[in-house]
């Protein structure tokens, strides 16, 4: 019977914001790490990415991951890390941004053979921010965008909906908010 993995991933620096992943042992750290960065958002395409054993960049790491999968650390198996329930890792997305999660590893179980891995199976209740233009306007639209030219100049975050997006900052550089 094939072992699955059950891990939370949580932002290190916004732990209210976490996903539970599963996977299962023959996978590998890189098809960890494509589930993690389409989890949170994160690019496919661009960004080294590593996991470390303890804290970021004063511990050993696995071995980078190249977008796509390639790196030192890509065909590294899961059960092949002699992981136990309770066992943490650090993760870092983006070298150069170094956005870090904690990993947990909460339990392994037993595979269903109808269930789908890698798989993300749950995640935290959003909290969610509303657009500022519409409030104006006395609607509340869930902001989905940051408009980071409009947050640098104003030094605070300018969330907005994806029409008020569109309609007011639409030449902007503006990033996807994650709930």
């Amino acid at each position: 019977m094939k072992q699955v993995y059950r891990f939370k991933v949580a932002l290190k620096h916004r732990r209210r914001l976490w996903r539970r992943i599963e996977i299962e042992g023959a996978q590998t750290l890189g098809d960890l790490d494509r589930t993690i960065r389409e989890a949170f958002k994160h690019d496919l395409w661009d960004h080294l990415s590593e996991f470390f054993w303890g804290r970021v960049w004063k511990s050993k790491g696995l071995g980078e991951i190249y977008p796509g999968g390639g790196g030192s650390g890509a065909k590294k198996r899961i059960d092949s890390l002699g992981l136990s329930e309770g066992d943490r890792m650090e993760y870092v997305y983006d070298f150069g941004d170094d956005i870090q999660h904690i990993v947990t590893l909460e339990k392994v179980i037993e595979a269903e053979e109808v269930a789908k891995h890698t798989r993300i199976i749950s995640q935290n209740k959003p909290k969610y921010s509303y657009c500022e233009v519409c409030e104006k306007l006395g609607k509340k639209m869930v902001a989905t965008w940051v408009c980071i030219e409009c947050s640098n100049e104003t030094q605070r975050d300018v969330l907005v909906c994806e029409d008020c997006l569109m309609k007011e900052h639409d030449d902007h550089y503006a990033e996807e908010m994650l709930y």
